[in-house]
């Protein structure tokens, strides 16, 4: 599942094309959240996405369910346990992309495990720059019973 991007996680092309590979177009329902919102939503727009707009981090926040959620900022272990509960707003087969520093003492193992619990299914990790940019797919509702 890792692979590792020569340019760089957030250049333009391979960002396009992974937001491409995993069903998130430019007409979807994209949230993004975190302290770098500001900057994702602009980049977003600026490269034709339609629906974005910015989610508060907390659980509970009014909101129709997108598309995809985008965390705009690096996170450690602690944090995705906390972002979790905005990534489950996110609709049943949409998509949930953070960044996971590298090295933080939380294994691959141990966020696989964490997604897993909260309903998602790890799709895509791709690593470089001390970081790596994880995909995790919400399950729908009959595959989440059978797990």
């Amino acid at each position: 599942m890792p692979k590792s991007i020569a340019g760089g996680l957030l250049t333009t092309a391979p960002l396009i094309a992974l937001l491409e590979s995993v069903g998130v177009g430019r007409s979807s329902v994209i949230r993004v959240t975190g302290s770098s919102s500001l900057s994702a939503l602009l980049w977003l727009c600026r490269h034709d996405y339609q629906q974005v707009g910015y989610m508060r981090a907390i659980d509970g926040a009014p909101h129709e369910e997108p598309d995809a959620i985008i965390v705009a900022h690096t996170c450690n272990e602690l944090d995705l346990k906390r972002l979790l509960a905005v990534g489950r707003q996110v609709r049943p087969g949409g998509v949930f992309i953070f960044q996971l520093r590298a090295g933080d003492g939380g294994s691959a193992l141990a966020v696989d495990w964490l997604l897993e619990q909260a309903g998602f299914t790890p799709e895509r990790r791709l690593e470089g720059g001390h970081r790596a940019l994880i995909v995790a797919r919400r399950r729908t509702l009959a595959l989440s019973k059978a797990a």
